[in-house]
């Protein structure tokens, strides 16, 4: 007589220990397995890796409605990376551009230049207001094939819109609130949030705020933290339905003689900027802002923190994520390299086939309703 138990017969309590122990796509998988397996995942409030994940994009010609993602952060240490598909993201999903990441949520640019948020594992899609609805000083038009799209009588195309644009995205896993800022260029600003039908403009060149352009941004814990055409550091608070312009930005310029366009900055777990130069698979030199967040330091590490370029801020450095490292991607390869050596290694990157076109770092997460 036989002593082994069927898994259809396991307690629902030790079914749930269980699936709190698994990576979040065999967790996705599993949930699908039977309705006794669902309602058992229904009680597991949310799924979090802790390890920065690839997530890999079709080529923009073909018609594909689905993405890799891989462990490569850790499998990769061994040697071999795993990599799993995420099917039926939709049949348009291969053509459009992934500008920004949250947890699960893709920011996507289409083909119109129109942005909507979709989720990779729940399939579900926050559509956002089209940017005919901007209301504020900056005058944005449809022109020609309805692709392109004109700001303040300048001309801006679908092509210019990916090579040119900085984005961040925050999604809350259980209200599905949001919130997003789009640049374009150095002078152009938008954000929309929940119960917005209509875009809001962050002026760049006037009024409060004083940014003087936009480099890059960073959003962490309902402020945004602007890089300016000058290289000093701006920062807004969105706590409120209209942003603040806060006092305590860094005014000091670590590279004054730089041209813009070659500076990233990020925002550590302590609230800290980050300002980094850095050229192709070199990381030049890394700066943090001091103490009283007036001016910039050296930084010749990340005090145990890793640094996830693609979404402008350090986590800890737990599960395969490597201290003092920096995750970057650049087209169809993501590196990783330690800070003290200031170089990205060449060797580790995910080489893609010629049915994938870029990739990018996330930390990807799933919240039960």
């Amino acid at each position: 007589m036989s002593n082994m138990v069927s898994w259809s017969e396991l307690h629902d309590d030790v079914l749930q220990l269980i699936l709190e122990g698994l990576d979040i796509i065999t967790y996705v998988r599993a949930r699908t397995v039977c309705k006794d397996w669902y309602a058992v995942c229904k009680r597991i409030t949310s799924v979090q890796e802790k390890s920065p994940w690839a997530i890999i994009f079709p080529d923009g010609r073909s018609k594909c409605g689905s993405c890799l993602v891989s462990d490569c952060c850790t499998s990769g240490l061994t040697g071999k990376c795993k990599f799993y598909r995420l099917h039926n993201l939709g049949n348009d999903f291969g053509t459009h551009r992934c500008i920004a990441t949250c947890g699960g949520w893709l920011l996507m640019l289409d083909l119109r230049s129109s942005l909507y948020v979709l989720n990779v594992f729940t399939r579900e899609r926050i559509k956002l207001p089209p940017f005919e609805s901007h209301k504020g000083r900056l005058c944005v038009e449809r022109r020609g094939r309805d692709t392109d799209f004109v700001i303040n009588k300048s001309s801006v195309t679908t092509r210019n819109a990916v090579n040119k644009t900085n984005a961040v995205l925050w999604v809350d896993e259980r209200t599905k609130r949001y919130l997003v800022v789009w640049s374009i260029g150095l002078w152009y600003m938008m954000y929309a949030r929940s119960g917005f039908d209509f875009w809001r403009e962050i002026p760049t060149r006037e009024g409060p705020e004083n940014l003087y352009g936009c480099q890059d941004i960073a959003y962490k814990d309902n402020k945004l933290y602007v890089l300016s055409r000058q290289n000093q550091i701006r920062i807004l608070d969105f706590s409120q339905e209209l942003p603040l312009a806060l006092p305590t930005n860094v005014e000091h310029q670590p590279f004054t003689n730089d041209r813009p366009w070659r500076v990233k900055i990020g925002v550590t777990v302590s609230e800290h900027v980050l300002m980094v130069k850095n050229r192709l698979n070199k990381i030049l030199k890394i700066f943090k802002s001091d103490s009283e967040g007036t001016s910039w330091d050296t930084a010749e590490s990340l005090e145990g923190e890793a640094w996830i370029m693609d979404l402008g801020v350090t986590v800890p450095a737990v599960n395969g994520t490597k201290p003092n490292y920096i995750y970057y991607s650049k087209d169809k390869y993501v590196y990783w390299g330690d800070v003290s050596t200031q170089e990205l290694g060449m060797g580790q990157y995910v080489n893609l086939n010629r049915n994938f076109s870029y990739a990018r770092w996330f930390i990807p997460s799933l919240r039960e309703l």
